[in-house]
C-alpha cells in the first residue's frame, strides 16, 4: 500500500557534510520512491536561503512570485555544504565561541519564530513547495536524491533551533505532520510532532557514540541526550542500522526497550555496471593503491593506517575526506596521498580502482564504506571489532587497529591474495545485493512490526 511519508533528517534537510546518516537516509529515500510512496522532505530555511531567493528575484528571469525562484534557491542552499569543519568541541576557547554563536542564533528571527511555535503562541501552518526538478537545467549528482521528493515542507530555522532548545532546555520545535501516514525521524532530532492518531513515527537510531566517545565534549553529549530523548518519546517503532547498535541501545537506554524494533542495514547500489568481468587492479600499471575514508574524529584511527604504510612502500594509500591535522603530521610517508572531499562518483571510482578499502575505526555504528567496496568487488580490510564482523563476516581481512604491524600485515596479505578475495565477493554477490542493495530497504523498513523482545534476542549476524 502506498503511503504519504514525511522525512525529518538533519543530514538531508539542511546543508550538511554528508556522513553515514546522509548515506542511510538517501538510499532509504531511493528505495521508498521505487516502491511508489509519496515523499516529502522537511527542509530548514534560513537567512541564507532568503538571501538566495532575493538574488534570484533580482535576475528577473521569472515572474516575481514564481515558485521556480524558491525551488532554485532551495537546491542551491542545500548544495552549500561544509566539509572541512571540525566535528568535535574541545578547549575552553572553542566552547566559548560555540556558546556565543548559539546565543546569537537563539536571538535570530528564525529561532524566535520557532520558539513562539514551540510554546503555542504561533500557529504551525505547514508551508509546502512543490518539487518540480524539470524546471532546473542541471542538478549536481550529490543532490540527485532531492528529485525523489514530491514536495518540500519549509520550516524556518528548524535544525538550528533544535540545538538551541536542547542546550538551553527550551521546548522542542513543533511541526505539523497531520497529512502524513508515516513520519521518519533520523535521530537524534529534537522535534514535537503533531500528527493523526493513526499515523506512525519510525525513529532511526544510527549509533550512540556521543554517549561513549570520550573525545567528544560534554556539550555534544548533553545535546545528543536532549535530542534523542525527545525523538524516542514519540516513537512508535525503532529502526537500527545494525544488531550491534541495537544491543548497545538496550544496554544504555533500557527504558525504551518496550518499543518494537527492527534492524535495517544501510544500503548501496548493486545495480551499477557489472564489475564481475573487469580486470583486477593488480593488472594495472603503477603502484597498487588502497583507500581509507575518514572524518576528523579520533575514533576513525587514520593516523595508525598512515604510520602502517611506512612498512608497505610497495603500495599507495589514498585518504578520502577531511583528515584535519593528520594531513600535516610530521614524517608523512611518501606513499600517502590526501584526496580531501570528493563527490560520490569520484569516491566510487577510487574504491573500484583500489586493491582494497581499509576501515581502521575503533568504534562505529555500521561502516557504510564496507558495503560500497563489496558492491565494487573491492577487497575489504577491517578493524577486528564486533560491528564490522556483523557487516562483513568472512568477506574481510581483519587486523588489530592498535597495531601498525597488524595493519601492514593485512595490507600485504590482501595484496598477495587479490583474486581470492575478489572471487569470494563475487560468489556472494546476490546475497550481498539482497542484504545491502537499496531495492530491499523499503521492504525491511516498513515491514512487519517486530515484538519488543527483538531488542534482547537478536544475535549478531555474520557470513559463513
Amino acid at each position: 500500500m502506498k503511503q504519504n511519508i514525511l522525512v525529518v533528517s538533519e543530514s538531508l534537510g539542511q546543508p550538511n557534510h554528508k556522513r553515514g546518516i546522509f548515506h542511510f537516509t538517501r538510499e532509504l529515500v531511493r528505495s521508498l520512491a521505487s516502491e511508489g510512496h509519496e515523499l516529502t522532505l522537511l527542509v530548514e530555511t534560513s537567512k541564507r536561503y532568503r538571501k538566495l531567493c532575493r538574488r534570484e528575484r533580482r535576475t528577473k528571469l521569472f515572474a516575481a512570485q514564481a515558485r521556480n525562484i524558491e525551488l532554485l534557491a532551495l537546491y542551491r542552499f542545500l548544495d552549500e555544504i561544509n566539509v572541512s569543519g571540525p566535528v568535535t568541541l574541545s578547549g575552553t576557547r572553542r566552547k566559548f565561541d560555540w556558546l556565543r554563536h548559539r546565543v546569537g542564533m537563539l536571538l535570530s528571527r528564525d529561532n524566535i519564530l520557532c520558539l513562539l511555535r514551540a510554546i503555542g503562541l504561533r500557529g504551525l501552518n505547514a508551508r509546502l513547495i512543490e518539487n518540480r526538478p524539470a524546471a532546473l537545467e542541471y542538478i549536481p549528482p550529490d543532490l540527485s536524491h532531492l528529485e525523489l521528493f514530491g514536495e518540500f515542507q519549509l520550516e524556518p530555522g528548524f535544525f538550528n533551533y533544535q540545538d538551541s532548545s536542547a542546550f538551553f532546555l527550551l521546548p522542542p520545535p513543533r511541526i505539523d505532520a497531520r497529512d502524513y501516514d508515516v513520519i521518519v525521524v533520523d535521530t537524534p532530532t529534537r522535534v514535537a510532532i503533531k500528527r493523526r492518531p493513526d499515523a506512525k513515527v519510525i525513529c532511526v537510531v544510527h549509533d550512540l557514540l556521543p554517549l561513549t566517545d570520550l573525545k567528544l565534549s560534554d556539550i555534544a553529549t548533553r545535546q545528543f541526550l536532549a535530542r534523542i530523548r525527545t525523538s524516542l518519546r514519540q516513537a512508535d517503532e525503532l529502526a537500527f542500522v545494525s544488531n550491534y547498535s541495537m544491543m548497545r541501545f538496550r544496554e544504555l537506554l533500557p527504558q525504551f526497550a518496550h518499543l518494537p524494533a527492527r534492524v535495517v542495514y544501510p544500503r548501496t547500489r548493486f545495480d551499477a555496471p557489472d564489475v564481475l568481468h573487469l580486470p583486477a587492479p593488480s593488472g594495472r600499471p603503477g603502484r597498487p593503491s588502497f583507500v581509507v575514508i575518514v572524518s576528523n574524529e579520533p575514533r576513525k584511527n587514520v593516523a595508525a593506517v598512515i604510520r602502517a604504510f611506512r612498512g608497505v612502500p610497495q603500495a599507495e594509500l589514498v585518504v578520502i575526506g577531511y583528515a584535519g591535522e593528520i594531513s600535516r603530521m610530521r614524517n608523512l610517508p611518501q606513499n600517502v596521498r590526501f584526496a580531501g572531499y570528493v563527490d560520490e562518483h569520484e569516491k566510487a571510482a577510487l574504491i573500484a580502482e583500489a586493491h582494497g578499502l581499509i576501515m581502521p575505526s575503533l568504534a562505529e555504528g555500521f561502516g557504510v564504506p564496507i558495503i560500497e567496496a563489496l558492491a565494487a568487488n573491492t577487497p575489504v580490510l577491517c578493524s577486528d571489532i564486533a560491528v564490522f564482523r556483523e557487516v562483513a563476516g568472512e568477506l574481510a581481512d581483519y587486523f588489530d587497529p592498535y597495531s601498525t604491524d597488524s595493519i601492514a600485515a593485512s595490507v600485504t596479505r590482501v595484496l598477495t591474495r587479490q583474486e581470492e578475495w575478489r572471487g569470494k565477493i563475487r560468489a556472494r554477490r546476490h546475497e550481498l545485493a539482497d542484504r545491502f542493495g537499496y531495492e530491499t530497504q523499503a521492504r525491511d523498513f516498513l515491514g512487519r512490526q517486530l515484538p519488543a523482545e527483538r531488542l534482547v534476542a537478536t544475535p549478531v549476524a555474520s557470513y559463513g
